[in-house]
């Protein structure tokens, strides 16, 4: 018995560094998902901006801006607007908070969506 003396504090020792860093991990990996998640309602709010009938790029930057404050993510980069024949992509970079290290610093994510057609009432 006089040689357990001290286990305890050992055992406590050596758990409490371990515990801290899952929970440091698992706040870290809700703040990155949050983070993709702003990222993806932004992109897709810049994009169906953009597709609509009377879109375009600054419709698009703007609706990225506001999504991306309205979430309270730092973006990292502007959001880019590109342009096919039949669809529009916006890609949303927002910068992600560091609470515990090895993870990513940065979330991209894209969002495509195909033009608005309008046709007129007589084409119809």
């Amino acid at each position: 018995m006089k040689l357990d003396r001290g286990e305890t504090t050992t055992q406590v020792l050596l758990a409490v560094p371990v515990v801290f860093s899952l929970l440091l991990l698992a706040v870290q990996s809700a703040v990155y998902f949050h983070t993709a998640n702003a990222a993806s309602v932004a992109a897709a709010q810049g994009a169906a901006a953009a597709a609509a009938a009377d879109g375009g790029m600054i419709p698009a930057l703007d609706a990225a801006a506001r999504m991306i404050a309205e979430l309270s993510a730092e973006s990292s980069q502007v959001p880019s607007v590109s342009f096919t024949d039949s669809d529009v992509a916006v890609a949303v970079h927002l910068r992600v908070p560091q609470v515990a290290p090895f993870f990513a610093l940065t979330v991209t994510r894209v969002s495509r969506e195909p033009f608005e057609r309008y046709v007129a009432e007589s084409d119809r």
